[in-house]
């Protein structure tokens, strides 16, 4: 392990359900896992409900990014995965309330499916702080 690296698996975010941390702080850069709807016991919560699944996995890219000093308009890269796109007017809706004027560069793929058939999103992000 380099001596500038932190792995980030802060207070308050589920445990990883695999061989993963919830991100990797880098000097001043961060690189997020994929954060979903579970709560801090590893809950799923929001099935079926787009808004609910957002607002939680927003949440712990919050708490990601608070571990390693950083917040929303640190991110310069966020990745977007969803299962319909018609879930993307909500999803988007929830980022905003987050992001707030922020603007990072940004991809949205609606995919099959992800790790977990439950699943409607996962967020990714890159962050640099200047």
């Amino acid at each position: 392990m380099q001596p500038d690296r932190k792995y980030i698996l802060p207070a308050g975010c589920p445990q990883p359900v695999s061989y993963y941390s919830h991100g990797i702080h880098l000097g001043n850069q961060l690189y997020s896992a994929g954060q979903t709807s579970r709560d801090p016991s590893g809950q799923l919560i929001g099935v079926g409900d787009a808004e609910i699944q957002a607002t939680q996995a927003f949440h712990n890219l919050e708490l990601v990014l608070a571990e390693a000093n950083m917040h929303f308009s640190d991110v310069v890269r966020l990745n977007i995965f969803l299962k319909s796109r018609t879930d993307l007017p909500t999803i988007l809706n929830v980022m905003k309330k987050n992001f707030k004027d922020h603007k990072p560069a940004l991809t949205i793929a609606e995919v099959r499916g992800l790790a977990y058939r439950e699943y409607l999103l996962e967020v990714e992000a890159i962050a640099v702080q200047d």
